[in-house]
């Protein structure tokens, strides 16, 4: 009879973890230059010389690469503002000296930014000291061109440059995948496959952050905390009735109902089975009876439907803790209390509320005709 009922019906999906490669970032011997589309380099020439930088331009557009030219450093980096950085050269070649913006200070402006780590910087230079190698090297230059210059070797070191850029570009791009990878694995650590809610892994993580948070006025970021321990009344029936596939219906059907009903602030846990931790930054006592009773109402107020043709009556008990600045508690100390208040609930008959407020060290009565 059930299965005639339940055909055709499946429970909500459930977060898959895709197979996720290694965690560590790639070696460049196995990053694909596939990852990076094939175009047409660009190159800027800046030089004062308009003579030798019509000659770079020259050898280099022989070589069927896009090329500028700039007579000026600095209208060359004014103009480098004014472009999205998708837009920057792949390569520059800058002479060393030059009035105004020397090449050694555009190399460093450029190597300061995110996007200009990807450009490869070639000096222009006929120094040769080990001191001015040193300093530009040090403001980030790639590699250096030797005055005066000699076409072959040009092609080439624009050649493997270029080889050196695309890899470096090709690399960043693996690995920004592989920390999103990465990240996405964490957030399924942390996520209950079944119902979408955080798992206790996640609380275990974040609760002790949250209470360093709670304190006085002016010194912390919350004066209360309002810790909720949620159970499903008589799930072990809904399992032994009907089967666990059912259970794992109402336990999403469940779920759902809470996230539409909390707060923004509020994250909800699958402390385990059909038990489940809600925690809520800045709460107050009565406030946070409200919210609990909200709770409790969005999940009795009607029935949760397992099949198109049956619908399940389901309710459930909660015990809660007010944390304040007045009686801050550990994590495992927080959730005894509030486990402590739940086993209240529950000797109270169910489908009901019950908070502990350690600062009074009493419960906290619900006002009369209220169902908690």
């Amino acid at each position: 009879m059930l299965s005639a009922e339940l055909e055709g019906w499946q429970p909500s999906p459930s977060l898959v973890s895709a197979p996720v490669g290694g965690t560590e970032p790639l070696p460049l011997e196995e990053v694909s230059w596939s990852h990076v589309p094939a175009q047409v380099p660009c190159i800027w020439v800046i030089d004062d010389d308009p003579v030798n930088g019509r000659y770079i331009g020259e050898v280099l557009k022989s070589s069927n690469y896009r090329v500028e030219s700039w007579e000026s450093g600095q209208l060359a980096w004014e103009h480098l503002q004014t472009l999205d950085e998708s837009e920057w050269p792949d390569l520059i070649i800058c002479d060393w000296v030059m009035p105004g913006l020397s090449g050694v200070e555009l190399c460093r402006r450029l190597k300061h930014s995110a996007a200009g780590q990807f450009v490869y910087f070639l000096l222009l230079t006929a120094r040769s000291e080990v001191e001015d190698r040193v300093q530009g090297l040090d403001a980030g230059a790639d590699e250096f061109i030797v005055k005066p210059v000699e076409a072959e070797e040009l092609r080439a070191r624009v050649r493997a440059g270029l080889r050196l850029q695309r890899l470096t570009r090709a690399l960043a791009q693996a690995n920004r995948q592989l920390r999103a990878r990465n990240e996405l694995l964490e957030s399924l650590s942390l996520t209950d496959p079944l119902t979408g809610a955080l798992n206790r892994r996640a609380l275990d993580q974040a609760l002790p952050h949250l209470l360093k948070q709670v304190g006085p006025r002016g010194q912390a970021r919350y004066r209360y905390l309002c810790l909720l321990m949620m159970d499903v009344d008589y799930f072990k029936q809904v399992n032994d009735t009907y089967g666990h596939f059912i259970g794992d219906c109402v336990l999403q059907a469940l779920v759902g109902r809470l996230h539409n009903q909390l707060r923004p602030s509020s994250l909800l846990y699958r402390y385990g089975g059909e038990e489940f931790v809600c925690v809520t930054p800045g709460l107050n006592p009565a406030h946070c009876h409200r919210y609990a009773e909200s709770l409790r109402r969005a999940i009795a107020s009607r029935p949760i439907d397992v099949s198109p043709k049956r619908s399940l009556p389901v309710t459930i008990s909660i015990g809660g803790i007010v944390i304040s600045e007045d009686a801050p508690l550990d994590p495992e100390t927080a959730l005894q209390r509030a486990d402590e208040a739940l086993y209240q609930a529950k000797q109270a008959g169910r489908n009901c509320v019950r908070l502990f407020l350690p600062s009074l060290l009493e419960n906290y009565c619900p006002p009369p005709g209220s169902r908690g």
